[in-house]
Formats: C-alpha cells, sequence, structure tokens
C-alpha cells in the first residue's frame, strides 16, 4: 500500500485536510480562553458545554443520513456553511467591531456543521477503501490530523489574540477553495437509498442503539472513554484557563529572539509539544506492545496521561508544565491503539459501524464534560480540580481494566476451544 494506489478521492481529501486541519488549529484551541475572558469561566463553561452537546446531536443527524442521501451532497452543503461562518466570525472580530456573543453563535453553528461533516466525510473515505488499505489510510489521516494540529497551534499561540480577524479570514478563503475542489474533483461514491419509514428508518436506528445499550462490555466500554476523553480534553479547557489566571510572563532568548511566554501561548506550545512528540513516537506504541500484554500498555498508558493532565491542572512552572505534557503524550501514545481495538474486539461483524458511531457520542460527551470543568474549575483550587481529573482518569482506568480482564478471559477461552478441536480432529 502507497500514496499512489489510493482512491483519487482520498488523495484529494487528504491534501485538502492538511491546509483546513492547519486553519482551524490556529484558532480552535484558543476558543474556550475567548469565551472565558468574554464571559467569565462559569457562564462559559455553560455555553462551551451545550455548544458540544448541539454538536453531538447533529453529528447523530449526519452518521443517519450519511447512507441515506450521498456523500457529496452533504459535503458540498456543510462546506458552504463553513465559509459564511469564518466569514461572520471574521467580521464578528474585525478593527471595526467585534462581538463574542455572535462570535459564539457562530461558533456553536461551526461545531453543528462539523458533526454533520465529519461522519460523512469518514463514510467516503470508507467507500472507497477496503480491509488492506483501511488501517493504512486511516493511520495516514491520524498522523495529517497531529501533524496540522502542532504547526496550527504554534501559529495561533503567537498570532491568535492580535491578528484573529485574519486568521478566521484566512480560514473562510481555505474552506472556499475546499468547496470548489470538492465539486470540481470529488467524486460521488455511494449511491443512496431511498429514505425509508417504519422500522427502516428512524425507528430501526432507535431499535439497534437500545440494543447496542443492553451490551455491559459496551456500557463499561462507552463510560470508560467518556472519563478518559474529559481528561484528554482538558488542556483547551481548565488547563488553558488556570494557565491565563495563574502563569506569570516569563522572557526566553533563543538565539537572536526574545520570546516572551503567556498564559495562553503556553497552551499552544503545550498543544505543539503534544501533537509533535505524537508524530515523531507514534511508532513507540507498536514496539512497546510487542513486549507487553495489551492490558498493560493501556493500563500504563492511561495511568501516565492522567497523571499528566491532572497535575497541569495545579502547576504553574513551565518546566513542569512542559514535562507533564511529556507525560500525559507518552501515555495518549500507548492507551489510544489498544483502547480503539477494543470495539473490534466487542462489537459484532454486522454493528460495527453504528458501535464506532456510538463511540464518537462518548467522545463528545467527554468533551461536553471538559468544558463544563471551566465553570468547575472556578470554583475550585487548581489542587481541587487536579485531584478531581484524576479521580475521573481512575474511574476510566478502573473500567478498561474490567474490560481488559474480560477479554482476555473470552481470548483464553477462545484459544481452549480451538486447541481441543484441532486435538480432536488430529486424534
Amino acid at each position: 500500500m502507497n500514496w499512489k494506489s489510493l482512491h483519487p478521492n482520498i488523495r484529494i481529501r487528504a491534501l485538502v485536510f492538511f491546509f483546513v486541519g492547519v486553519g482551524q488549529s490556529t484558532t480552535i484551541p484558543f476558543m474556550g480562553i475567548y469565551f472565558a475572558k468574554a464571559f467569565g469561566a462559569d457562564l462559559s463553561g455553560i455555553l462551551l458545554a451545550l455548544s458540544m452537546v448541539l454538536a453531538l446531536l447533529a453529528s447523530l443527524f449526519g452518521a443517519y443520513f450519511a447512507d441515506r442521501v450521498g456523500r457529496r451532497k452533504i459535503l458540498l452543503s456543510a462546506e458552504a456553511m463553513f465559509v459564511l461562518i469564518y466569514l461572520v466570525m471574521a467580521m464578528a472580530n474585525s478593527p471595526w467591531w467585534s462581538s463574542a456573543t455572535l462570535t459564539l453563535i457562530a461558533f456553536t453553528l461551526g461545531n453543528m456543521c462539523w458533526g454533520i461533516y465529519g461522519p460523512v466525510d469518514e463514510a467516503m473515505i470508507l467507500d472507497v477503501t477496503n480491509q488492506e488499505s483501511r488501517a493504512f489510510v486511516f493511520t495516514l489521516f491520524y498522523w495529517l490530523m497531529n501533524l496540522t494540529l502542532a504547526i496550527g497551534s504554534a501559529i495561533g499561540a503567537i498570532f491568535f489574540y492580535p491578528y484573529r480577524f485574519w486568521l478566521f479570514l484566512v480560514m473562510a478563503c481555505v474552506v472556499f477553495v475546499n468547496w470548489w475542489i470538492t465539486y470540481l474533483l470529488i467524486a460521488e461514491t455511494y449511491q443512496p437509498m431511498p429514505l425509508q419509514h417504519g422500522k427502516g428508518g428512524l425507528s430501526q436506528v432507535r431499535h439497534t442503539i437500545k440494543t447496542i445499550l443492553q451490551d455491559k462490555a459496551f456500557l463499561i466500554y462507552f463510560f470508560s472513554t467518556v472519563a478518559v476523553a474529559t481528561v484528554e480534553n482538558e488542556l483547551p479547557n481548565d488547563i488553558g484557563v488556570h494557565l491565563l489566571r495563574t502563569f506569570q510572563p516569563v522572557q526566553l532568548h533563543v538565539w537572536h529572539w526574545m520570546i516572551s511566554l503567556t498564559g495562553i501561548s503556553v497552551v499552544g506550545f503545550l498543544q505543539t509539544e503534544n501533537t509533535m512528540i505524537v508524530v515523531c513516537l507514534a511508532s513507540l506504541a507498536v514496539f512497546v506492545s510487542r513486549r507487553m500484554s495489551k492490558k498493560r500498555v493501556l493500563l500504563l498508558g492511561i495511568g501516565l496521561n492522567t497523571v499528566g493532565f491532572a497535575l497541569q491542572c495545579f502547576f504553574t512552572n513551565a518546566t513542569s508544565l512542559f514535562f507533564l505534557m511529556a507525560v500525559a503524550t507518552v501515555g495518549e501514545i500507548f492507551n489510544v491503539p489498544v483502547r480503539q481495538s477494543f470495539v473490534g474486539d466487542i462489537a459484532p461483524d454486522d454493528g460495527k459501524t453504528m458501535y464506532l458511531a456510538l463511540m464518537s457520542v462518548a467522545w463528545g460527551l467527554g468533551r461536553v464534560l471538559a468544558s463544563a470543568s471551566i465553570t468547575i474549575g472556578a470554583h475550585l483550587s487548581g489542587l481541587g480540580m487536579a485531584i478531581l481529573v484524576g479521580m475521573m482518569g481512575g474511574l476510566g482506568l478502573f473500567g478498561f481494566y474490567q474490560l481488559a480482564q474480560k477479554t482476555e478471559t473470552q481470548i483464553h477461552h477462545a484459544r481452549l476451544s480451538s486447541d481441543m478441536i484441532s486435538f480432536r480432529e488430529d486424534g
């Protein structure tokens, strides 16, 4: 599998993904801090949580229609909306006029559009890949996601506050070019079935979700993922606001340049550190998993990740913060691949798509809880938030420990059954 052998849609989407991802990453990691300064920590936490809930509902809507309307029409409609949304955000942050309220409304609509857009974009990738190529393609996009986040966060750390008008305007132009590329070059990959009613429509979706929620192993996975996702999304939320309030500016001399580290710039550089370590050391997870059991790698990873992020809610020293981010990121590298593989162990072959859709809901709920931590953090000390985040990570750790135990038992029994069958056949 190589770049040239990929479907043209994937090669085009990968290139577009890079530029759109860089543009997004110059603003998105800093929006929580922006709204906290504009509305206060209490209100902004509630507003961001509401925004995430609406995006979550929109993602279910997008997932449902991905197989019923066709991919290309939804992509074009969503991208057109993105252009308008980023133009509005630019206007609301222009040198001539400023409105945090209008920015929040546009930001919420943008989240809802991305909620619809994401499942459809992923469905288009699934349409043109097979089992052999799918792992390579999703690894490619995961790597691109972290690379664009590293580049965009570094740019945003320097330019977001003084030049966010231009960042939003550039993003509108990038998405406009993306719309034309989709219109001219992206082919439809799926011929939709006609919309049905009754058992074939939304009632069947509700019935499927109800059936899945009776799966005890999946429920453990679901709530454990919510807990872990809450921890992993703390940087742009409580940690960011914590650093904005408490971090003392530091002047650094690097060669012939002087860099001023402020709370908001540290958030950007911590995000850059996180993503660069993932980009450079992603193969470390493969190396470790070959020498340790899946359960040990998973538990070690979640433990390191929890300790790293929890203590960032308390510390304010730059050296400590960057060290703790390195610890958290190594934990992320260890646990994410193993954690994602559990879906394949739990989900039946005829239900993987809906299981994956519900896992996106779990991740979204984690983001909602992380957004709410801005409000909670306004009433707790840094130590109190560190303990709370540590408890959330501990719940996730315990849940995945139970799941790993159950999975290992099932695999052990399956191997024993296979050995018995082979013994009888040989006999």
